[in-house]
């Protein structure tokens, strides 16, 4: 009876220790955030863009990785080598699988990502977008480049000092899901017949962020309705524009292309004259205030109300407005201009 005890004891003794281990090993691999328990043990932020070889998302990488080395992070760059929710999800699911410190992604379908992103947020992973917008709910915060109505209009007004404020126009987007097209595309449409009533834009069609596609659509566009007064590029991929007009023997200084660009995509055209200027951001301040915003949150030194302001490093005091963090305002290339930035 004594021996059976004993062996009694033993056993309660060894599961205690076991418990006690696993709690500590438990503890030690916690992702949890701020607000939700401990704070997490990796290192590791998960950048995802739209599009891995889109010259735009190489630039945020740059910025990002700039802030991750001030903070002590490593930054994983990850996602579908071209627009594709579908490998977004995947992107997001397998990252899940690492327990980083946090996913940031510039969605391409804010429906089809926001399961996946809301996965991440129950592992404790900080979760966080940029550039285009997820559901609210999907994501703790998101960094917006510029503000989204001195966008649209500095899209429309670009074009219209080119063509006297009057025409009919082709539009090309992004992808026709992307978050931050939808809402260029909405201002846009409320501006223009209030600033420039004689302006209209005839079709949308999405070009991608692709030059090829954006070639392409702009052609059988262009062939169909030769009096097409410009043409608007709001995604990537506005050299394709030009190329469609010249393959038409079209004069792109008498039916211009205007909108969004990525300037190593357009340069030469911008420096030859056959593009007047075309409006962006510097996208590496995006990822250089997301790994800011992202380190906050695990700190616990981002607003908890999801209003106030942000340390950003070198970007200084940024203002926090329901969970949405600006990080700079958008920016006209020039011929002047365009040799000053490098993505």
């Amino acid at each position: 009876m004594f021996r059976t005890a004993r062996r009694a004891s033993l056993t309660r003794s060894l599961a205690i220790t076991v418990a006690i281990a696993a709690g500590i090993t438990l503890a030690g691999c916690s992702t949890t955030a701020p607000g939700g328990g401990s704070k997490p043990t990796s290192k590791v932020i998960v950048v995802i863009p739209k599009a891995t070889g889109d010259p735009f998302f190489a630039a945020v990488h740059t910025g990002a990785d700039k802030a991750a080395k001030e903070l002590g992070y490593t930054i994983d760059f990850v996602g579908p080598s071209t627009a594709d929710a579908a490998g977004q999800v995947t992107a997001i699911e397998n990252a899940i699988q690492t327990h980083p410190a946090a996913i940031t992604i510039a969605p391409n379908d804010p429906a089809a990502v926001a399961p996946a992103l809301k996965q991440a947020m129950k592992a404790g992973i900080v979760v966080s977008t940029y550039n285009a917008e997820a559901d609210k709910d999907a994501r703790e915060f998101f960094i917006n480049q510029a503000d989204n109505l001195q966008v649209a209009q500095a899209i429309t007004d670009t074009m219209a000092a080119q063509v006297n404020d009057k025409g009919t126009f082709l539009l090309v987007t992004s992808t026709s899901t992307a978050a931050n097209q939808i809402t260029w595309l909405k201002q846009m449409q409320a501006y223009i017949p209030t600033k420039y009533p004689d302006m209209k834009i005839d079709q949308v069609i999405p070009g991608n962020d692709d030059p090829a596609t954006v070639l392409s659509v702009t052609t059988s566009y262009l062939a169909a309705h030769p009096d097409t007064t410009g043409v608007w590029v709001i995604g990537g991929g506005m050299s394709g524009a030009i190329k469609a007009e010249q393959s038409l023997n079209i004069d792109p200084k008498k039916v211009p292309v205007a909108g969004l660009c990525i300037p190593s995509d357009v340069k030469d055209m911008v420096k030859g004259g056959l593009i007047k200027n075309c409006v962006l951001w510097d996208p590496a301040d995006m990822g250089y205030t997301d790994v800011y915003a992202i380190n906050a949150k695990i700190t616990g030194t981002y607003p908890k109300s999801g209003n106030g302001t942000l340390k950003a490093g070198d970007k200084g005091s940024l203002k926090v407005v329901d969970n949405v963090v600006v990080a700079g305002k958008p920016l006209v290339f020039t011929a002047d201009n365009i040799d000053q930035y490098n993505f």
